[in-house]
């Protein structure tokens, strides 16, 4: 079911607001000393030492966020930390798992019915367990040993109707910087990496989430010309690797939350043995997104580029590399120098910007289609609380 309304205003411009609900709604401040509390809450509570692995769950955009976040994590503490969807942790997993285990366990609004569930169950075995979420009133907050409050304030300076999608957009951002700093002060705790460390991908992560305003206004135009020349267009897929893989998931989420059109993410490299052999059929249909950060898996990237615009494929590509740029059928260009690691926290932005455009394009308020079930999928169903 889509929500049609032709009083949307064609040539309505989003990358304003989408820089303003970024910066403006999620308390950054608190986010910060939340995580740092909470980093430092835990080893004195259970000595960070005595850690080997750690798990971290979700479902939807917070499994996203989390799969992001997991190549730094693994850098900064040192420490063998797997992403895992709630459903695959909680009903085959973590029987498996000891006391030296972790679980981290993110869930947005609180109240995901299958992440809870890892947590019950976490602590049947006795692990630990922290919960990062926006609700302190939630279900989660109160299952957790550890809570990490990341507060987003609602967004007020959009319609009703489309605030939601600027919000999710907010929260995700938040999620994502939370755990970025819950990971410094592990990794500082740890002895793995300074207080210089922490201060430089704090500083980068803070101008990056400052930048976004801009980074979306200077590629808007390029992204209405896309749509206006795509209207019709039935499959999206997102590929990307490292960190940008879960951000292939969200950005692939927006397409078919919020117009809706089939969007599929993929692993850069499974792309090329699986869907590559698509391209050539479903050209007039679909295109394919490439997110190419500078890093480890860029050479592979423009490998890839290669072999789609050889397959007669359109291709997309985004990308803070600007000798890239020009490779592609449209470039998105993230003119903003990022560690890789922290790429995620930018590399949504032009997903975002096309699904609120193509919703106009098609008079679609660009709201998450879920809530009109009112969640009942993901807040309800049966908690299992005994370990297979």
């Amino acid at each position: 079911m889509c929500i049609r309304d032709r009083s949307i205003e064609d040539k309505t411009l989003y990358a304003d607001l989408l820089g303003k609900a970024i910066s403006d709604c999620p308390e950054w401040t608190n986010i910060k000393n939340n995580a740092r509390e909470t980093a430092v809450k835990f080893d004195s509570d259970y000595r960070t030492t005595k850690c080997k692995r750690v798990f971290i769950v979700g479902s939807g955009d917070s499994l996203f966020a989390a799969r992001s976040v997991v190549p730094a994590l693994r850098r900064w503490t040192g420490l063998f930390i797997e992403d895992r969807t709630s459903i695959e942790f909680s009903r085959y997993e973590v029987g498996l798992l000891g006391k030296d285990d972790l679980l981290l366990a993110v869930s947005n609004s609180g109240s995901s019915t299958r992440t809870r569930e890892c947590i019950i169950l976490a602590k049947k075995r006795e692990i630990p367990t922290v919960g990062i979420t926006g609700s302190l009133e939630g279900p989660l907050a109160k299952s957790a040993d550890f809570v990490l409050h990341r507060p987003v304030k609602e967004f007020t300076l959009a319609s009703e109707d489309i605030r939601r999608g600027f919000l999710h957009a907010a929260e995700y951002c938040a999620t994502l910087y939370a755990l970025y700093v819950f990971g410094l002060n592990l990794g500082l705790i740890r002895g793995i990496i300074n207080s210089e460390h922490i201060e430089k991908y704090e500083s980068n992560l803070r101008e990056a989430l400052a930048s976004i305003g801009k980074i979306a206004n200077a590629i808007e135009k390029s992204v209405i010309d896309f749509v206006d020349q795509f209207p019709n267009l039935e499959n999206i897929w997102v590929i990307g690797a490292g960190p940008n893989r879960g951000t292939a998931e969200y950005a692939a989420a927006k397409f078919h939350e919020q117009i809706p059109i089939n969007g599929v993410p993929q692993d850069l490299e499974e792309w090329a043995h699986l869907q590559y052999f698509l391209t050539l059929d479903w050209k007039e249909k679909s295109v394919i997104i490439i997110l190419a950060p500078e890093g480890k898996a860029l050479d592979r990237c423009m490998e890839i580029l290669t072999g789609i615009k050889n397959a007669n494929g359109t291709s997309v590509l985004v990308t803070n590399s600007s000798n890239s740029l020009n490779s592609s059928d449209w470039d998105f260009p993230i003119l903003f120098q990022i560690d890789e690691l922290l790429t995620p926290v930018i590399f949504h932005i032009p997903s975002q910007l096309m699904a609120f455009h193509w919703a106009r394009k098609r008079y679609v308020r660009p709201t998450p289609l879920r809530r009109l079930d009112n969640f009942w999928l993901i807040r309800k169903g049966q908690i299992c609380d005994s370990i297979h």
